[in-house]
């Protein structure tokens, strides 16, 4: 036996159940850390991208925000356990799990490389913080990939001076800190929500009343053509990024309160309104100022914003606030890839090394690949335009996989909500389609990371099959049967799959100093035999398992050794006096019934039929919940 303070390391996976203690509002507040946080480099590209067309744009994303809030305020309820798209894909097939999950992993490395890059523009690095007004305006056209570069010559600036070295610097710190455990890097999620909300807020109220309505230039691009209207989409696509960080709110149904629904659907919808609603706002506000250039503010267009309209003492805030906010959504994404990092070595998708933890409970291998995959892309590309393009192709194509397959789920059941759910996830499929067309490093980046995590799992795998080794139920009752607990006198406890009685069972095994044996009997009563079907084991039996894991919870706090007894059959009585003789117990323990008058009829006889079984020298003692 383990010393009693600290659990053995199967068990403490195996009882790592979160507590459900997240509400709406701190929900809304990780939803929003992300999601909300995108309109700081957003703003900028669509302009850079379309200049005064790009107010088009952001009304068609703020409608595929809210058509995606719906999917996934669904999504949450039929998912109420976490784990996301990954969990969704892996009820289908394992491979279709893993594939998801790797596109989330290139999500989330692009999110912490890129919103690592914008907190240093928006501190003032590699930016031209200039106050002088525009002299040219960027007008409506819509430019194509990188035509807008070809005449800029490249300027050097000393490493020290790069937004992408201390971006690099903060990457490291921030997975110093994720090493720490998630008790040292969380709790900001509120104070970033509030904090982002707050720079809008100031935006927005200075600006509104200062915009002359009839002197706006709205753009006067046209759909006149098929060309103008590829045109319109491709430019579409190149900021759909803005759908980063929806798959949070799905991995955190875990920890939600019940009902899940219902604190998932506020969560989202509250996020889901303000981000729609003050993009387009935004965008007004940035189409109010005449001249602006195209290219000059793509790093800080929000900041920018808030000189036009508030001054120098308006700038500074946004910038700050902005940058750290950015650098909270950079400390999200090392976490979550962490974490992901962390589940798919749980379910034997990648080696079990990535679970060792350091002694602050923190996966400190999945911690190193965390933090320096992110590092190796901004080594590669370090400026916002070329993260952008590897950015969307992550989150879309999770996203996509999570709506088309939900949309054949069984709880979907209304006819609407299963055709609206594929419509929202064919129209992402496109676009995750037009995405690898048209962004050639994006494609390359995303057949890396598959590529190298696909191969991963196949050695995993492989290594796994050539040396086999138990599941970490198994592993968990291994820990616990050293050779004194084995020769201790052993007591048997009956059950058919209530875990009620694991408190007083272990109780009484403590106070006579003997190991529990715990049989689980499931009693088959069928006429006939179903044709290949598998015969129940423990090791595919979720009841029995769920049940064990209670039973070795109560068995550590006691310091009691619990051994697993599991049998199928016709007749109970007779499988579990089987069980005592093999055994070698000193008595049985069964437990009463809160079933009404009828059921203690039926089964009144259980306890004789044992005892005529067992003989004198095994009573049969009954035992009360606690």
């Amino acid at each position: 036996m383990t010393e009693k303070g600290s659990k053995p390391e199967a068990l403490a996976l195996l009882s790592s159940e979160r507590p459900r203690n997240l509400g709406s509002f701190g929900a809304a507040g990780l939803l929003f850390g992300d999601w909300g946080t995108s309109r700081l480099y957003v703003l900028g590209l669509a302009f850079l991208v379309a200049g005064r067309t790009s107010f088009t744009l952001i009304c068609m994303m703020s409608l595929l925000i809210l058509a995606v809030a719906w999917a996934y305020s669904q999504i949450c309820r039929l998912y109420p356990e976490g784990g996301g798209v990954y969990s969704a894909a892996r009820a289908k097939h394992p491979l279709l799990g893993v594939l998801a999950a790797l596109l989330l992993f290139a999500d989330y490395t692009v999110t912490a490389s890129l919103s690592a890059l914008e907190a240093f523009h928006y501190f003032g690095l590699e930016t031209t913080i200039t106050h002088d007004t525009d002299t040219v305006d960027a007008g409506s056209e819509i430019v194509t990939q990188d035509s807008h570069k070809e005449d800029s010559p490249e300027v050097r600036t000393p490493l020290l001076k790069t937004a992408a070295f201390w971006a690099i610097v903060a990457i490291v710190a921030v997975g110093a800190v994720n090493m720490l455990g998630p008790k040292h890097s969380s709790g900001l999620a509120m104070v970033v929500a509030a904090a982002m909300i707050l720079i809008t807020l100031l935006i927005v109220i200075f600006a509104l009343p200062q915009i002359d309505w009839r002197q706006i230039h709205w753009g006067t691009f046209e759909l006149s053509s098929l060309s103008d209207t590829s045109k319109l989409w491709h430019a579409f696509v190149a900021i759909v990024l803005a759908l980063s960080g929806v798959e949070a709110i799905a991995s955190l149904t875990g920890v939600m309160k019940k009902p899940v629904y219902r604190t998932a659907s506020r969560a989202i919808w509250m996020v889901a309104f303000e981000v729609a609603v003050f993009n387009i706002l935004l965008g007004l506000v940035m189409l109010s100022i005449y001249p602006l250039d195209r290219e000059k503010h793509t790093a800080d267009m929000l900041a920018h914003m808030a000189y036009h309209y508030t001054g120098a003492w308006g700038e500074w805030p946004v910038r700050i606030l902005g940058g750290l906010l950015l650098l909270s959504a950079t400390n999200t994404a090392i976490g979550a890839l962490m974490g992901l990092l962390y589940v798919m070595s749980r379910d034997t998708e990648l080696p079990r090394v990535l679970q060792k933890l350091n002694g602050f409970g923190a996966p400190w291998l999945s911690g190193i690949i965390a933090s320096a995959v992110p590092i190796v892309v901004l080594i590669f590309v370090n400026n916002v335009e070329g993260l952008s393009h590897l950015y969307a192709i992550g989150i879309v194509g999770a996203v996509a996989i999570n709506c088309v397959i939900c949309s054949f789920h069984a709880r979907l059941r209304r006819y609407w909500r299963r055709s609206f759910m594929l419509m929202i996830g064919v129209l992402l499929s496109v676009i995750w389609i037009t995405i690898a067309i048209d962004k050639t490093n994006a494609t390359i980046f995303v057949g890396i990371v598959l590529v190298l995590g696909f191969g991963l799992r196949f050695a995993t795998k492989h290594l796994s099959g050539r040396r086999a080794k138990p599941s970490l139920l198994r592993q968990a009752f291994l820990d616990q049967l050293t050779p004194e607990a084995m020769l201790k006198p052993r007591i048997l406890m009956a059950t058919a799959g209530g875990s009620q009685l694991a408190e007083a069972a272990c109780e009484q095994a403590q106070k006579e100093d003997s190991a529990l044996v715990v049989a689980f009997v499931r009693e088959v009563a069928l006429n006939y035999k179903v044709e290949g079907a598998a015969r129940m084991t423990l090791d595919n039996d979720p009841a029995a398992q769920a049940l064990y894991v209670d039973f070795l919870e109560a068995g550590h706090r006691h310091n009691v050794p619990i051994i697993p007894a599991y049998d199928t059959g016709t007749n109970a009585p007779e499988m579990l006096a089987e069980l005592a003789a093999l055994n070698g117990v000193s008595k049985l323990i069964i437990g009463t019934s809160r079933r009404g008058t009828l059921h203690q009829i039926i089964k009144g006889s259980f306890q004789r039929k044992l005892e005529s079984l067992l003989g004198p020298d095994t009573p049969v003692e009954v035992l009360a919940p606690k």
